[in-house]
């Protein structure tokens, strides 16, 4: 028997000398992984275990007499758990802290429970205490590792977002468009329903790709189909199927239609308001029932496919106007992503102009490149065709241009009589030779330059030859006026990268 044991039992065979019966239950209680402590009904105390030493940092001998309530006004802990269920007459359980002593610091929970005699009297309260330091850390330490999961979580996510723009050459240096990619990014962690609106050529498209690249179904098949490129008589057997001599001209075996091609996966419906009234009612059905029928059908086929929709045209307008289903559009409208027109998003520009070059350059073994003056035309012009329409011009202007730099001459007439005023552009055309016709040209090009740019090193480097050129050229024909002081501006193609 050790001596922490025989003191126990000093205290706690409290029956006659000698009851074994006492003493074996102070071994008991000795032997709990819990502190005990207990009073008698005014809150003196008559015993604690070990355990409870342990946890509290006090004797037995120190504390056995005294009254809870004192130790708290000495300060060893904030409150008395035993003290607070003898003034209500019930189990409390309280969080406290030791204010003093070898274990101050030490967070503690107590649970007192009082015994109550039968004249209604509190006999006894025991209390039971555990030492809550290690799990109030523990559950801090859970607590930030789920705050890192969740960053962990969200560069995941971004990590995932950058692949896909990189993989797909997608440009995003504007505000506008980044917040577009992360919307896409945030809805393809869900099933919703997608409507993209926008003009034509914003890339309606290139959001449903990055939709389905970063959904859980992006294993399976991503299905597009143009819904104003096929004649309405096929587009319900292209988008539902048809059995077996369904019509004159069917296939034999029949024909899976988009819903079933796109089955686990994504299906893009582009242009989806040029659907005919009965096409929408049959696609309503196909979303409300997830099941579709096909063409020359009798059982209906269960389908699992995410729609992304896509649309230039106001719906909302079209469903006032008695054009589009209203239950079809509030369907279809879930999420609602917006893509801004280029002329918005100019800040992308640049490097959508530096992509198509790179793009063009590799598909032609070609070795072009795009002058400043150019990108600075770009960036003035209102693009009504978006992104497809600057792809298709700087293409034209490559293929078309003989030299290897792309100069403002080279610009379509569409761009440069937008950006150019036509007193500046006209050339004059009279009875002069043809040197003097040259000169005339040549100095309202230099004056055009010079009032663009501001320095004759910029407008050299716009005309694409020597800054002495430039120079000699100002003294001849008097345009010293024209001329400010040489500053240093950072070129459009400088710092530019692929990011978002």
């Amino acid at each position: 028997m050790t001596k922490q044991t025989a003191v126990w039992r000093t205290h706690s065979c409290i029956g006659p000398a000698g009851n074994e019966r006492n003493c074996e239950l102070g071994d008991i209680l000795e032997a709990s992984h819990d502190g005990l402590f207990i009073s008698d009904g005014y809150g003196n105390v008559l015993m604690v275990n070990g355990a409870w030493e342990r946890i509290c940092g006090i004797s037995r001998e120190f504390v056995v007499g005294k009254n809870a309530q004192e130790l708290v006004n000495q300060k060893f802990y904030t409150e008395s758990s035993v003290m607070a269920a003898i003034k209500a007459r019930k189990p409390i359980t309280i969080m406290l802290e030791m204010t003093r002593g070898e274990k101050i610091g030490q967070k503690i929970m107590a649970t007192a429970i009082p015994i109550i005699d039968e004249s209604g009297g509190i006999r006894r309260v025991v209390a039971n205490i555990r030492d809550i330091t290690e799990i109030l850390y523990l559950k801090e330490l859970l607590g930030k590792t789920q705050g890192l999961n969740e960053i962990y979580a969200a560069e995941l996510e971004q990590v995932r977002l950058r692949q896909v723009v990189k993989n797909r050459s997608i440009i995003a240096r504007s505000r506008a468009t980044r917040d577009i990619l992360q919307m896409a990014a945030q809805v393809a962690k869900v099933d919703s329903t997608v409507l993209v609106t926008g003009e034509s050529g914003v890339g309606k498209e290139v959001i449903a790709d990055i939709i389905h690249d970063l959904s859980q179904r992006s294993k399976g098949p991503l299905i597009k189909i143009n819904c104003s490129s096929i004649p309405e008589t096929l587009l319900e057997s292209e988008l539902f199927g048809y059995e077996m001599g369904a019509f004159t001209g069917a296939r034999k075996q029949g024909k899976r239609g988009m819903f079933e091609m796109a089955q686990d996966g994504t299906l893009f419906l582009d242009e989806i308001g040029d659907l005919s009234f009965n096409l929408q009612a049959k696609l309503l059905r196909a979303l409300q029932n997830h099941e579709i029928m096909r063409v020359g059908g009798l059982k209906p086929i269960p389908i699992d496919v995410r729609i992304v929709a896509a649309t230039n045209k106001d719906l909302k307008k079209m469903v006032e106007q008695g054009l589009f289903r209203s239950d079809l559009y509030y369907r279809l409208n879930v999420v609602a992503i917006r893509v801004p027109p280029l002329r918005d998003r100019k800040e992308d520009i640049p490097l959508l102009t530096l992509c198509f070059v790179e793009k063009i350059n590799a598909k032609y073994s070609f070795n072009k490149r795009i002058s400043p003056d150019v990108i600075d035309g770009f960036m003035m012009y209102p693009w009504p065709g978006n992104i497809r329409e600057l792809e298709n011009i700087t293409e034209r202007m490559l293929v078309m241009t003989g030299g290897n730099e792309i100069q403002i001459i080279h610009v379509p007439a569409c761009v440069r009589n937008y950006v150019i005023p036509t007193e500046e552009r006209s050339v004059p055309f009279g009875p002069m030779s043809l040197r003097a016709a040259i000169e005339d040209t040549e100095k309202k090009l230099i004056e055009l330059a010079l009032k663009k740019h501001g320095s004759t090193r910029k407008a050299a480097g716009a005309l694409a030859i020597n800054q002495s050129t430039v120079v000699r050229k100002i003294r001849r024909y008097g345009l010293s006026s024209l001329c400010s002081e040489e500053t240093e501006t950072t070129s459009p193609f400088e710092d530019i990268k692929f990011r978002i």
